[in-house]
């Protein structure tokens, strides 16, 4: 494949007949509905101007060519997000905002020079699932009501794949970090994903986010009405009868948290210097208490082992005793007493026995799927088997 690009855009409210005449215009090989865009490009390119038509048209825009750029292009009401918000987070060459007409805008585009290795990871099954390449957008674009309901988690992505990207100065401080950061619900993995965010580097920043508030109970939504004059009271119920789909709604669930006391220690923001001196000291971290878990692993296997050593059948005459008991809840002490028993096998020289025997256990048991899958599963390098 010597070229191939990847335009998309996505619409919540369906395009007018002369919104799709206009459209057209621009490409007729497009597939084209009231509510997308999709085309691939093997030579040429779309005549169309992804900002334009995202500010007159569209609400999301996706772009990615196997030359390594990928771009995102979202859009809200200036009523969900303010352009002093979305600037607090996007001003740099990799993240940008801008206001047109009565809406908010960003891009956010990721080309570095190392990436062509990483494009097919866009079709392949790196998220579990089979989705064509065509799932990238709808599943990002589910992070706008996030941001309008308050959620500044995408604004701090964006901030940092800035940072990642090498576009900000060591003395400069980070933008207030939102809650939630360390549990990315989907739309926000898949954008993180999408635009190559180190995630060593999310997770650094994610130490100074405290954890999403848990949901306000029904007596502090009560509290918050009560709040309100008699008026204020009116017209809010007015617009929610008067407005059409769930816009009077969103507004007033966003007024309504807005309104809610700050939960949760605030931090001193850190430098970008300090950020990234977190991440190799994360990562020391992080394989320093994978080296002691593996420690302890070791050693209660290695205790677990001696004891076998002194009567190695009672063991396989436990496994049977287990099995002899209906239901799975004691796969787990058998896969760990098989796996005790290949190791056990392993350090005594008697590996070929073990094995001989394994295969006459797996051959009795070829009818518990469940079993064999668990075996397969954490006793697969077992060199006894």
């Amino acid at each position: 494949m010597t070229e191939y690009q990847h335009c998309q855009f996505i619409s919540d409210e369906p395009l007018s007949d002369g919104q799709l005449t206009e459209i057209r215009a621009l490409t007729t090989r497009a597939r084209l509905t009231r509510h997308s865009f999709v085309n691939t490009y093997g030579w040429g390119d779309f005549k169309g101007g992804p900002e334009e038509l995202v500010s007159s048209h569209y609400d999301g825009h996706l772009y990615f060519a196997n030359w390594n750029t990928r771009r995102v292009i979202l859009r809200w009401p200036a009523t969900d997000l303010s352009l002093n918000t979305a600037r607090a987070y996007c001003f740099a060459d990799s993240a940008v905002s801008w206001e047109s007409g009565a809406s908010v805008l960003i891009t956010l585009e990721s080309d570095p020079e190392d990436g062509a290795k990483d494009f097919n990871a866009l079709f392949d099954e790196q998220t579990g699932r089979t989705d064509s390449s065509e799932r990238w957008l709808p599943s990002i674009s589910g992070a706008r009501p996030l941001v309008a309901d308050g959620d500044l988690r995408l604004l701090y992505l964006a901030w940092l794949l800035s940072l990642h990207n090498g576009e900000l100065d060591d003395t400069d401080l980070e933008p207030p970090v939102p809650p939630g950061l360390a549990d990315l619900p989907e739309p926000l993995a898949d954008l993180a994903t999408f635009l190559r965010i180190d995630p060593d580097v999310i997770a650094a920043a994610a130490e100074h986010s405290p954890p999403p508030p848990s949901r306000p109970s029904i007596t502090d939504c009560e509290a918050w009405i009560h709040s309100l004059n008699t008026a204020e009271r009116d017209r809010v119920l007015a617009e929610l009868l008067h407005a059409p789909g769930d816009r009077a709604l969103t507004d007033l669930r966003r007024r309504f948290l807005e309104a809610q006391p700050v939960r949760g220690a605030a931090h001193e923001p850190r430098t970008v210097g300090e950020l990234r001196a977190l991440v190799p000291a994360r990562t020391a971290r992080e394989e320093l208490a994978s080296h002691r878990k593996e420690q302890e692993r070791r050693g209660a296997e290695d205790r677990r082992v001696a004891v076998l050593q002194h009567d190695p059948e009672a063991a396989w005459r436990r496994v049977d005793d287990l099995l002899a008991i209906r239901g799975t809840r004691h796969y787990p002490e058998v896969v760990q007493l098989l796996g005790d028993l290949g190791v056990l096998a392993d350090r005594e020289g008697t590996s070929g026995v073990f094995a001989q025997r394994y295969s006459r256990f797996i051959s009795v048991h070829r009818t518990k799927k469940a079993l064999l899958r668990d075996l397969e599963t954490q006793d697969r390098l077992r060199p006894a088997r």
